[in-house]
């Protein structure tokens, strides 16, 4: 009898889902790397060499940004239907920041009034859908204007240097949205928000992820609720994290 009430009772747990949001050049996706290494399990990244519009949005956004974002809206979409909820999913980037971007291009100018509300018309109609599966923890990956910058130059992607010297302000309108988005609470969600600029608070990638390892444990390890990735987290001090929480309030805490 006891083994069938446990086995029930791992049944009804669920698998935890983890999106990552981020400006380009963060250190989201090196992030996400170094937690799928650790948990043995493959992330669910975007597949940008498939968008047939995003290098021809390189060298014209205002012609090809609202193709090349329903493009990535749609991809997205079916990766999140095929997910398997019995596995913990870690998934790079989440669905909100395909809206962070599309969000930032009309800010930038390159979707007109008609594309936005086209895109949020599509972009709501889709994500009200029972199949799609939403984070229960979101990391919000930011680092400082100038880091960001170097970072970019130091990789050298061309893509992304014609970008930034052709439209210098683009960075910053989208670690705005970024931030933006981060600070508002979500009820469903549970978020934080890490800084990885040399002179915040997160070090190293190794040290991030014992911060998330961390806080997951913190947050979802006690209630019995989620089947949660196999972690021995460290012990994480000196280190500060912003909690948006659930309803809007904004708390800074040491951990």
């Amino acid at each position: 009898m006891v083994e069938s009430i446990e086995g029930k009772e791992t049944l009804e747990k669920k698998p935890l889902v983890i999106g990552l949001v981020g400006c380009l050049a963060s250190g989201k996706t090196t992030l996400s790397e170094e937690l799928a290494r650790r948990w043995g399990i493959e992330p669910i990244e975007e597949n940008y060499p498939a968008n047939p519009f995003l290098e021809k949005f390189y060298k014209d956004p205002k012609e090809y940004s609202f193709k090349s974002q329903v493009f990535f809206l749609s991809s997205k979409v079916e990766q999140l239907k095929s997910i398997d909820r019995s596995k913990v999913s870690l998934i790079d980037p989440e669905l909100n920041m395909d809206f962070i971007y599309a969000k930032t291009h009309f800010k930038m100018g390159w979707m007109n009034e008609n594309e936005w509300n086209l895109y949020q018309n599509i972009f709501f109609t889709i994500t009200t859908k029972d199949s799609l599966v939403y984070p229960d923890m979101h990391i919000v990956v930011a680092a400082d204007q100038e880091e960001l910058k170097q970072r970019i130059i130091d990789r050298g992607r061309n893509y992304e240097m014609g970008i930034l010297k052709n439209y210098p302000e683009y960075l910053e309108r989208l670690s705005e949205s970024v931030h933006e988005w981060g600070m508002k609470g979500e009820n469903n969600s549970y978020k934080f928000i890490a800084n990885t600029s040399a002179g915040g608070s997160s070090g190293n990638v190794e040290q991030l992820a014992d911060r998330v390892e961390s806080h997951i444990c913190r947050e979802f390890g006690t209630n019995g609720k989620f089947v949660l990735p196999k972690i021995k987290p460290a012990l994480v001090v000196e280190n500060y994290d912003i909690f948006p929480g659930s309803g809007g309030d904004v708390s800074r805490l040491r951990r």
